[in-house]
């Protein structure tokens, strides 16, 4: 066997990039951050590799189950099922970046989804929010703001105090500010935030601000509750951006099912 033969070169390229993605999802576990998306890039890039090193035993396990009727019937079931789930992760991927895309027109009032807090200060991700919110108002001085988010247990203050003290800190007035923060979900802000809009009389023209990925999510639920809302895409931390990417493949399906 020729070590530097075009299939073996290939596999050692593959190896590479499937050790990268392996650790491309692995890194927010160590600031505290596992779940499907991160499991589910960690797994398929693991099973990649072991697929690339070894390969000949692969490639001789699928030739005996293509040998097999039954063996034939799972092989081709799985790939229609790949194929199926990997349309479905693109068809989603354009919806969202469309969505990341939409212009922000001016609205009457602005709904601030939360994001966790460490301690009493925003996390990155929610101190980017705040900060698009911040910019939104600062360029429309006529709208409200809707800062919403409850307190987690590991959370010294609510995700919407946290939001209300770094607005008020950057110079938006305490009295364009309404809280809410109670809610524990994306369901809960926006239904909260209705309740809200409703007993203070505020406008029902929103704007959404949340991080891309989160945003179509955020806007078909708002869909589905009757909202007159659109979307304004904070900046998502470039190396937490595929495993929340790949985590919302799987909060929007499941969000399509339930709704």
């Amino acid at each position: 066997m020729r070590i530097f033969s075009v299939t073996n070169i290939l596999r050692f390229l593959f190896l590479i990039l499937s050790l990268y993605g392996f650790i491309v999802f692995l890194r927010p576990v160590f600031i505290g951050i596992l779940n499907f998306g991160n499991a589910v890039g960690m797994l398929f890039f693991a099973v990649s590799a072991l697929v690339c090193i070894f390969w000949p035993s692969f490639t001789r396990l699928i030739s005996r189950l293509m040998s097999k009727r039954m063996g034939k019937i799972g092989v081709i079931g799985f790939l229609i099922l790949v194929v199926v789930c990997f349309v479905w992760a693109t068809v989603l991927s354009v919806i969202m970046i469309r969505n990341i895309r939409s212009e922000a027109l001016q609205r009457s009032t602005v709904i601030v989804l939360g994001c966790k807090v460490n301690g009493e200060e925003p996390s990155l991700a929610l101190a980017r929010r705040i900060d698009a919110a911040i910019e939104y108002l600062e360029k429309y001085p006529e709208s409200v703001v809707i800062v919403s988010g409850g307190q987690g247990p590991d959370e010294g203050i609510s995700e919407a105090e946290a939001m209300r003290r770094r607005m008020t800190v950057q110079g938006i007035a305490p009295e364009r500010i309404f809280m809410e923060d109670q809610s524990t979900s994306t369901y809960e802000n926006l239904t909260f935030s209705m309740q809200i809009m409703k007993d203070m009389n505020l406008r029902d023209d929103t704007i959404i601000i949340t991080e891309g990925y989160h945003l179509t999510r955020a806007l078909y639920m708002a869909e589905s509750l009757g909202m007159d809302a659109q979307g304004l895409s904070a900046k998502t931390v470039r190396w937490l951006l595929p495993t929340a990417w790949v985590r919302e493949w799987f909060a929007l399906t499941a969000s399509y099912l339930s709704i």
